[in-house]
């Protein structure tokens, strides 16, 4: 009985903070001002940069397994990688899966129209993710909800080689690490007022993205990178995707491809154009919403680290030094 609670709060975990990378090389140039300038309307419009219609307009590489234009609304429940909820072992009905990857990422598989990205030593690429109503920190752990520490950082894995796998979560070591950033550096959220933090209060925050910048004496092939989301006051990891980047050629200037780009057209007729190229589409019922879980806290026993989730009828808790998650009980 407690395993399938268990199993039951974990959903729920899933649904109050998740994220998950849509893109390797967006180009947020153009869409970031039309955003901008749009959100001082009255009322505002809402553009939102991951949309299936600004794919073939702003997003020029993907992550592994990534369907071209995918919808965000199935996304969210079949290609994302819920850690905290996966590597905790209930047993043989479900014994605990510590893999870096989702298993449709597991190899460098990449559909059509949706590349892998292709740069060359010292690239800065620009990775697109969405806050999904976390960039303020709601949802994202720490003492209270929404969080004061704010929503975490997302960290880039990778073994330094081509043709090297990190497959385990055990790798998330800083020997594997390349760059770390906050969640919402380089994020746009509307109303500027810092109180409003949740989407229930008026946040909108469409627009995430990563500037990861290449080291210059990467070897040229294909390197494998795992992009991991960890909340706040703690370095558990909670979500992951996992991609590659082909290296070519002799190392470059630093800019990215993607910002090197340019179009003859506005923001607005580009983003037109591809949507009267899209097929129509059929309205998404509104996913139901649940209550928000108890946030995380962080308690500090000598060395090690131990980090408190309370959701329902269990308490998840992350051990740094051992690397896995383990879930206590209620009585």
């Amino acid at each position: 009985m407690k395993s399938f609670l268990g199993a039951s709060a974990a959903l729920l975990t899933a649904v109050s903070a998740h994220s998950w990378l849509e893109c390797t090389d967006y180009d947020n140039s153009e869409i970031l001002p039309w955003m901008q300038s749009n959100s001082t309307l009255n009322p505002p419009v809402i553009v939102d940069p991951g949309m299936p219609w600004f794919a073939d307009v702003y997003c020029k590489a993907y992550p592994r397994a990534k369907q071209y234009g995918g919808n965000w609304i199935d996304e969210s429940t079949n290609y994302v990688w819920n850690i905290a909820a996966e590597s905790f072992n209930m047993g043989p009905s479900k014994p605990a899966d510590t893999h870096a990857c989702p298993p449709e990422q597991r190899t460098p598989t990449y559909y059509p129209n949706a590349p892998m990205k292709t740069a060359a030593p010292g690239d800065t690429i620009k990775l697109f993710f969405g806050g999904n109503g976390h960039t303020r920190g709601f949802n994202t752990g720490g003492t209270s909800n929404p969080n004061p520490l704010g929503p975490g950082t997302v960290s880039v894995y990778w073994k330094g080689a081509p043709e090297q796998e990190i497959t385990d979560i055990s790798e998330f070591t800083p020997e594997n690490l390349l760059q770390s950033n906050g969640f919402a550096e380089e994020s746009f959220s509307y109303p500027a007022d810092p109180n409003i933090k949740t989407p229930d209060q008026g946040l909108v925050d469409k627009g995430n993205w990563q500037s990861l910048k290449l080291p210059a004496d990467m070897a040229p092939g294909r390197h494998m990178f795992v992009w991991v989301w960890t909340y706040a006051g703690s370095d558990a990891p909670q979500w992951s995707t996992c991609f590659d980047v082909t290296i070519e050629g002799s190392p470059s200037s630093g800019s990215s491809s993607a910002s090197e780009s340019s179009y003859s057209a506005s923001p607005v007729a580009n983003a037109v154009n591809a949507a009267a190229e899209s097929p129509a589409t059929t309205p998404v019922p509104t996913p139901a919403t649940t209550d928000a879980p108890t946030p995380v806290t962080t308690v500090w026993d000598n060395s090690v680290e131990t980090v408190y989730t309370t959701v329902d009828v269990w308490t998840t808790v992350w051990d740094y030094q051992k690397r896995n998650h383990v879930r206590q009980f209620k009585p």
